[in-house]
């Protein structure tokens, strides 16, 4: 609410009222007191919960626990919605305030909607079924049958970087990706490093090893709706947060594992 300070005319003189000192307006989300965060396929370490039609119960990972220090910066209430990662990036009004997708951030995907500033840094992986020969190499890893999931960077740069053998196959989920990888339908599966280590690493027996690497840069930042007024105070806490340690602790919680290990495929 703007408040609005009288003018009082004293003897058709003006005469100068001390303003009250001014209180911080609330953030401007969907609803009032509240941070609608959305989510989309459960990723291991980042964001699992129980999803039933669009709500998301008993949510846990590094970027829910982001979330919800974030909505505590901003003064708001975190609730938790799903949203498809095939709609993420189409333009027009979105349901939730801002959503943590893993989402790398790219210049085409900025047309549409605005992203926060970094949250995490990312490469490409290379998730292996349990069948498949290790590649040594980017030449080995042509030859492969590849996957990927539909919109995502991964899928980018085997298409204008690996050109493999054989045309790659495509998922509208990661869901869908790693149950081919898993009956050895995809041999290869082009993902971001921390999201296939961490998917391995919650179910081992299903798959063969993360191979290697692929040096990309990528960063990851939270999706809002193009033009959100969100924007400017969402990255003022999401500074704060940096600057007091606490994303560097959640990253450490949630992921214990140390990618760079991981070797580079040239």
């Amino acid at each position: 609410m703007k408040r609005f300070l009288p003018v009082l005319a004293v003897a058709s003189a003006l005469i100068a009222v001390p303003a009250a000192s001014a209180r911080p307006s609330a953030p401007p989300t969907l609803q009032a007191g509240k941070l609608i965060v959305a989510f989309g396929d459960a990723a291991p370490g980042f964001a699992s919960g129980t999803v039933r039609g669009n709500t998301v119960t008993n949510p846990r990972g590094y970027e829910v626990d982001l979330a919800s220090a974030l909505a505590t910066k901003l003064g708001l209430k975190p609730e938790w919605m799903f949203s498809p990662w095939n709609s993420l990036f189409a333009p027009g009004t979105k349901k939730f305030d801002i959503s943590f997708q893993e989402a790398t951030i790219t210049a085409q995907r900025k047309k549409t909607v605005d992203f926060t500033t970094s949250y995490l840094n990312a490469n490409q992986g290379v998730l292996l079924s349990k069948q498949a020969t290790t590649p040594k190499s980017l030449a080995d890893l042509k030859q492969m049958q590849t996957c990927a999931q539909t919109n995502t960077t991964g899928l980018d740069w085997i298409k204008t970087q690996l050109h493999p053998a054989k045309a790659p196959l495509t998922f509208p989920t990661t869901t869908a990706a790693y149950q081919a990888v898993q009956i050895n339908r995809c041999q290869a599966m082009i993902l971001d490093v921390p999201l296939v280590s961490l998917e391995r690493k919650s179910r081992p027996s299903k798959y063969g090893a993360v191979a290697g690497q692929v040096v990309t840069h990528e960063q990851y930042g939270a999706v809002l709706q193009k033009g959100s007024k969100l924007l400017v105070p969402v990255n003022a806490a999401l500074k704060t947060l940096t600057s007091e340690g606490v994303i560097g602790k959640l990253q450490k919680k949630w992921f214990n594992l140390d990618f760079s290990k991981i070797p580079v495929l040239k």
